[in-house]
């Protein structure tokens, strides 16, 4: 959705899931999300966070940290340039260490007030690091394209998909996250989401597809009801 359609500059949530087993076997699941928007006339920044941590009898079964950072400057109602920053760590997928540096051109396909749409095309740079022994560094030039849409299909309901990939010679990488979003009450929400994570390169006792499945509740703040 366009920055200067928001009512309040400042905007975000906060989601937590938790699951703990005992008995034949303990395991323990833990995932969180914080994200934070600013959006002020032409300009919107947004800052996202995530951490996914399991344990099944006291040893670590899936443990990955995301960040990633996008300035917009939307020059027209519909189109926008881009400049992101993406880093993800994960200690049992294929690619071990990920970092990117990326811009582009954006366009608002679909502005609501049901289905909002973007589209984004960029160039940048990547660095990343395999979970192979020794581990392979590469740094590279790629190519970006990405998708995010939502539908609002109540006041109180919504579905999200995001889809990013990210081509380069040594690897490409894709990223689709599905969410269902419920509301609870007042500005608490119930998150159902689905991501799946691909890599072309991967070490021979690694899979080239993750996929992370979650339960959330979050807190959102600041953003317009109406």
């Amino acid at each position: 959705m366009p920055a200067m359609a928001r009512a309040a500059p400042w905007s975000g949530d906060v989601a937590v899931g938790y699951l703990a087993t005992t008995g034949n076997s303990k395991t323990s699941s833990l995932n969180g999300k914080f994200s934070l928007v600013y959006a002020q006339e032409r300009w919107k920044n947004t800052f996202g966070a995530s951490a996914i941590n399991t344990y099944a009898d006291n040893e670590s079964s899936a443990e990955s940290y995301t960040a990633n950072e996008q300035l917009d400057y939307n020059f027209t109602p519909r189109d926008y340039a881009f400049g992101a920053v993406e880093w993800n760590k994960d200690l049992f997928a294929a690619i071990r260490e990920r970092t990117s540096e990326t811009t582009g051109y954006g366009r608002h396909l679909l502005i609501g007030p049901v289905h909002f749409l973007d589209l984004e095309v960029g160039l940048g740079a990547r660095q990343q690091q395999t979970n192979d022994v020794p581990r392979q560094r590469d740094d590279e030039f790629i190519g970006r394209g990405a998708l995010k849409y939502r539908w609002a299909i109540t006041q109180t309901t919504s579905l999200t998909e995001a889809l990013k990939i990210e081509s380069g010679n040594s690897n490409t990488y894709s990223e689709s996250a599905t969410a269902l979003k419920l509301q609870i009450v007042g500005s608490l929400f119930t998150n159902l989401s689905y991501t799946i994570k691909n890599n072309t390169q991967s070490a021979p006792d690694t899979r080239k597809t993750d996929t992370e499945a979650a339960v959330t509740v979050s807190y959102e703040f600041g953003k317009d009801k109406t």
